[in-house]
């Protein structure tokens, strides 16, 4: 038996297609978390894939009001999310864990990913409920997509990361109370470090849309943990098949 990545994605059903752009959400604060605590340092090749992925999907979920898609028409495969279903599942299972409490890990960054996580979910519905803002996105989008090409197609390019982050203080970040980002000093001195967090907040946003497009709300994802686990669990057992 021999065990190969899962590259030809199945048909998720709706709760999987829901879990799945909200670990898109994850992945995204996730990210956020990890820039803001580096410092001047990298996140590394596995960080940059992760956002990169991010960045594509974002480029291209529009602004309708409902949508018949799947998530994976936005990626490639089940892999280019799986940093936001480990820490998805993180968020859920840490509150049910019967570990000794000595031996927890410290919960007050733990709980960073998704204390901007559920702050995202929430600036979406204001950010897509002002006309102006949409408007801001969809020429940001447009903007960006004709400049890929003078980057090499180069998703994480500085100039590209740049003008995400201005779309993000365009729109989410220009409503109160702002998502706090807390981490690393340093982080917040360098412009390029500032611009990665902003942009990937808003792919974030980007993502807390699509789970709205496809029926998600924050009442259903809290009294429905255990089910939003378990297609977690399944969706992370997808990424693989064995032949």
């Amino acid at each position: 038996m021999v065990e190969l990545p899962f590259q030809q994605p199945r048909t998720l059903n709706q709760r999987q297609n829901r879990a799945l752009a909200l670990a898109g959400v994850f992945q995204a604060t996730q990210l956020t978390h990890m820039t803001a605590m580096m410092g001047r340092q990298s996140i590394g090749e596995s960080g940059n894939f992760y956002f990169e992925q991010l960045i594509k999907a974002s480029l291209n979920i529009r602004p309708t009001g409902s949508c018949s898609c799947q998530t994976l028409d936005f990626f490639n495969q089940l892999a280019d999310i799986s940093l936001g279903l480990k820490t998805l599942e993180s968020s859920i299972t840490q509150p049910f864990s019967t570990t000794p409490k000595s031996r927890l890990p410290k919960m007050s960054n733990a709980k960073l990913p998704m204390s901007y996580a559920m702050s995202l979910l929430a600036l979406e519905k204001k950010v897509y409920g002002n006309p102006e803002f949409v408007q801001i996105i969809e020429q940001s989008q447009q903007k960006i997509l004709k400049q890929l090409s003078f980057f090499d197609n180069n998703y994480v390019h500085p100039s590209i990361v740049a003008n995400l982050a201005q779309t993000y203080v365009e729109t989410a970040g220009a409503i109160n109370p702002r998502i706090m980002v807390r981490g690393n000093a340093e982080a917040f001195k360098d412009s390029s470090h500032t611009n990665r967090i902003r942009a990937s907040l808003f792919t974030g946003l980007q993502m807390a849309h699509l789970w709205r497009q496809l029926g998600g709300s924050s009442w259903n994802m809290m009294f429905s943990k255990r089910k939003l686990l378990q297609d977690i669990q399944d969706l992370a057992r997808l990424q693989y098949q064995v032949v």
